[in-house]
């Protein structure tokens, strides 16, 4: 099967665009599939869809280079479709995994990749991709020794390397339509073409009015972050009180930060750095109040621990994953709070425990719902908005700017009054 796709991209020398594209499905794609193909299970069958949706995007890009950008997104939708249906289908394998489930949300986050067709600086979004494959590689090499395990990271890194070279050649700011018309045997990757119009974003997730992702930011927050927060403040602990402050700070500090993501285009990756410094900067003032001498130790780290998806805005390519594994993480700590909490005397005091642990996992459960509407595949950025600077300079000229009211304790006492 793995000879027969090689085969069915013979090159033909005539359009360097799909003529490279070919060379990389040769020599980097092949050895992906063996590699798929040798971990077995569910990787294999997610192998079949990945050559699927490279043989779409082939198809895609012939297209491309041999037309004028079409004038509607209807029309370019049905140019993707082929190819998205593919990246479903690798993403239903992936949701449904067992065993090898690490193996699967590695392949199905590496081949949103392909999403760099609706963006502006394609390399810089394969880039993302590629930066991800080691939050789970690392782990698939820690957990299973075989050599095939090795190898299937080392292609997928291999891929996407390609990919972005590819990229960065022909359609360096975005797909390189054929402006000029010129047929596709004389076309040629010249400088001009190059230049061509640029793809705006027309996934699902622009389709959502920008509005729309602060507001239910804002909805997650008192629906979920406040009755977290109460229950914190009822355990009567000023250790917990402490750390529940600094939870605030997180979710304050990142809803500040959504209000770039919903106005602006996706800025450098050294401003996105800058924006989230406060969020990272209260992240760890939350694991700093642990103490493994304190009576409350099991609170303070499954909520330092379970803290962490809040990182999720520096996972480009599988976010839901990643909360999801701090969600499944949460009973380590909390099913031991639960046990010291069924020996408490006060039964009171035992149900404020218990509403405390639960409170907590369903706080991630609704991030993770909020992430699954509108960042499935990381942060959504505004591709139609300004640009970051002038954004802040917005911010800076306005009395109110864009922050939230959501502050610490005052959010509680609004919520309860």
């Amino acid at each position: 099967e793995k000879d027969e796709f090689a085969a069915t991209f013979a090159t033909s020398g005539a359009n360097p665009v799909v003529t490279e594209y070919e060379l990389l499905i040769q020599k980097l794609m092949v050895p992906l599939l063996d590699a798929m193909n040798e971990v077995g299970g569910d990787v294999r069958s997610q192998g079949a869809h990945v050559a699927r949706a490279f043989g779409a995007q082939r198809e895609m890009l012939e297209e491309v280079s041999s037309r004028v950008k079409p004038s509607s997104d209807e029309e370019l939708m049905a140019m993707l479709m082929e190819t998205q249906d593919a990246l479903g289908a690798i993403d239903g394998i992936n949701e449904s995994a067992d065993r090898l489930r690490k193996h699967t949300a590695m392949v199905a986050g590496a081949m949103t990749a392909f999403g760099w067709v609706t963006t502006q600086e394609p390399r810089q979004y394969i880039g993302d991709m590629l930066n991800a494959v080691p939050v789970y590689g690392r782990q698939i090499l820690q957990e299973h020794g075989g050599r095939e395990h090795e190898v299937l990271v080392e292609t997928l890194k291999q891929v996407l390397r390609g990919l972005q070279e590819y990229v960065g050649t022909f359609h360096p700011s975005g797909l390189t339509w054929n402006t000029r018309n010129v047929p596709r045997e004389n076309y040629e990757a010249s400088p001009e073409a190059k230049q061509g119009r640029k793809l705006g974003a027309i996934d699902n997730e622009a389709k959502v009015e920008e509005g729309e992702k602060l507001s239910a930011m804002d909805d997650f927050i008192f629906d979920r972050v406040v009755p977290f927060v109460e229950s914190a403040y009822a355990l009567g602990s000023d250790r917990i009180r402490a750390q529940t402050d600094a939870v605030q700070k997180v979710f304050k500090a990142q809803r500040d930060f959504m209000t770039y993501v919903v106005r602006c285009r996706r800025p450098k990756d050294e401003d996105v750095t800058m924006l989230l410094g406060e969020t990272s900067e209260s992240l760890m003032e939350v694991e700093d109040c642990c103490d493994n001498a304190a009576d409350e130790r099991l609170h303070l780290t499954m909520v330092a621990g379970g803290m962490a998806a809040m990182a999720w805005v520096s996972v480009p390519a599988n976010p839901i994953s990643y909360i999801s594994d701090m969600v499944n993480s949460t009973p380590v700590y909390g099913d031991k709070i639960l046990r010291e909490a069924q020996e408490l005397e006060d039964a009171e005091e035992a149900e404020r425990n218990a509403e405390f642990v639960r409170l907590f996992k369903g706080m991630l459960r609704g991030l993770n719902d909020y992430v699954k509407k509108y960042h499935h595949r990381g942060l959504a950025w505004n591709m139609g908005g300004i640009d970051l600077a002038e954004a802040l300079a917005q911010d800076l000229a306005s009395e109110e700017g864009n922050t939230t009211s959501y502050t610490p304790d005052a959010s509680v006492n609004n919520a309860s009054s």
